[in-house]
């Protein structure tokens, strides 16, 4: 199954995205963010627990920024992390492999709820899954005309 853009999750019925024009100043606050995220994630010195949340949250700031360039804002909506990032690596062309990956991160992410706490090598993954992913989107988003 191809990987859904926010009008294929509009389609189905989410309140996840709503249209909106491409907000320059929200952009670049995202790409900040992700930017002090990554360098948060290879910080050896940071815990388990922020190397995996920077790494995770890292993307998911690009794929807001991905999201909105495109014409779309991201609510708080029940699923609007996983839908966020499906949209954003649709944008921009990756495959449903890659996505899961990153899902795979949410999902390591999400233990904290349940008192696990991550282990290197579940940061060394999430690491994995940023780099694979960081580039793409900020390529991605800079290429947009509204991206500023």
């Amino acid at each position: 199954m191809p990987l859904r853009k926010p009008d294929d999750f509009y389609r189905e019925g989410s309140k996840v995205f709503r249209k909106a024009p491409a907000n320059r100043e929200s952009i670049r606050g995202w790409a900040s963010i992700a930017a002090g995220k990554a360098r948060d994630a290879l910080n050896r010195d940071n815990s388990t627990s922020t190397r995996l949340g920077a790494a995770y949250d890292a993307v998911f700031n690009l794929s807001l920024a991905v999201v909105c360039a495109e014409g779309w804002r991201c609510t708080a909506a029940d699923g609007h992390h996983a839908q966020a990032l499906e949209a954003a690596c649709a944008f921009a062309g990756l495959t449903e492999g890659v996505f899961d990956e990153m899902d795979a991160v949410r999902d390591l992410r999400n233990n904290q709820y349940d008192g696990i706490a991550p282990s290197e090598r579940d940061v060394e993954f999430a690491l994995q899954a940023m780099n694979r992913l960081v580039p793409v989107l900020l390529q991605r988003h800079q290429s947009r005309p509204g991206s500023g």
